[in-house]
């Protein structure tokens, strides 16, 4: 019996001449190996994996050149598309691979576009934008979009706005995008990311500035409710940082990173409504912006973006628990994984 082979793509914010982003490989939780840059593109921070080839932004303003772009598999023929916000920091592919979404922080709005035959990026069918602001002084005084994601077994995706604390849900078909509903979160909580059920029925919110896990559920209207909240690391004091959600591939389990505490928490979901708390441990390094599982679960590796590594850790199938494993030679600032 062979072992299995791993791909990462590693996402990460671009230092003097260090450009583009960078792949991995392992089979054995000790064998990572790091390859070379791939693209010269200025802070790819956020990255997307198909068989087609990778997507990502350049994350940075649109009179420095923001930007989407699409590395072909096996071919140098890299196509690039200037974007209309400032900082993207968010992609996200619709299941039929027909749509994609790119969410912007600096200028809070939201793109989406049309994806064609070998992956190409068509036009772009739909341009959203909030507006307002929220109670916290320093980071909520305009809209920052944070996350575009698709809804599992729905036509609908939902924007994440850190900066007037809302999520905004949409039906969307092939050619046109309508508004169905806005859910308010908690004053000042910021959200960040979520991540859905595998049946699309709930989805986990991690709010960056009160760094609470909050459930919201689909009820039989089709409309979304919260309806639980906890803190998402119960054991220390806020840093204002939390930064990653992800769901175990099974639906198991949540995992959390926070930047502030650098360490990944976890919760049971045996209710899908209230999530039991776990535990924590180290994220293997400074400040993990991101995490992710592979596929199959057996294995959870973080992006420490301060100290310039990644952590891979292997993953008890009964408990859940993260037990750290190997740690990866320097590479410039991780901010985005993905295995697979």
């Amino acid at each position: 019996m062979t072992s299995q082979d791993y791909s990462v793509a590693i996402g990460q914010y671009s230092k003097g001449d260090d450009l583009g982003f960078k792949t991995a490989h392992f089979n054995t939780p000790h064998d990572l190996t790091i390859s070379s840059a791939i693209t010269n593109a200025f802070n790819p921070s956020y990255l997307l994996y198909t068989e087609q080839g990778h997507y990502l932004v350049s994350e940075c303003s649109q009179q420095e050149g923001s930007a989407l772009i699409f590395v072909p598999t096996n071919s140098e023929d890299h196509q690039v598309r200037l974007l209309d916000g400032d900082y993207p920091c968010h992609l996200a592919i619709s299941p039929n691979k027909e749509l994609l979404g790119v969410a912007h922080y600096g200028t809070g709005n939201f793109e989406i576009f049309a994806l064609r035959a070998h992956g190409i990026i068509g036009e772009r069918i739909a341009l959203l934008a909030n507006e307002g602001s929220s109670v916290h002084p320093t980071r909520q005084q305009t809209p920052h979009g944070h996350q575009l994601q698709f809804i599992p077994c729905s036509q609908q995706f939902v924007t994440v706005d850190l900066g007037i604390d809302t999520l905004s849900f949409y039906e969307y078909n092939e050619t046109d995008v309508v508004l169905s509903q806005s859910l308010l979160m908690p004053q000042g909580s910021g959200p960040r990311h979520v991540d859905f059920s595998q049946d699309g029925k709930f989805g986990y919110v991690l709010c960056e500035l009160d760094e609470s896990l909050n459930v919201i559920k689909r009820n039989n209207q089709g409309k979304w409710q919260l309806i639980y909240s906890t803190s998402a690391f119960p054991e220390h004091i806020s840093h204002e940082a939390a930064a990653a959600v992800k769901l175990s591939p099974n639906n198991h389990f949540v995992y959390l990173t926070g930047r502030g505490e650098s360490i990944v928490s976890w919760f049971e979901l045996s209710d899908p409504e209230v999530p039991l708390y776990q535990g924590f441990v180290s994220s293997g390094g400074e400040f993990p912006r991101d995490l992710c599982l592979s596929p199959d679960g057996k294995y959870l590796m973080t992006a420490n973006q301060h100290s310039d590594n990644l952590a891979l850790f292997t993953v008890d199938e009964v408990t859940g628990t993260p037990t750290l494993e190997s740690l990866s030679d320097s590479i410039t600032a991780p901010v985005c994984l993905v295995i697979y």
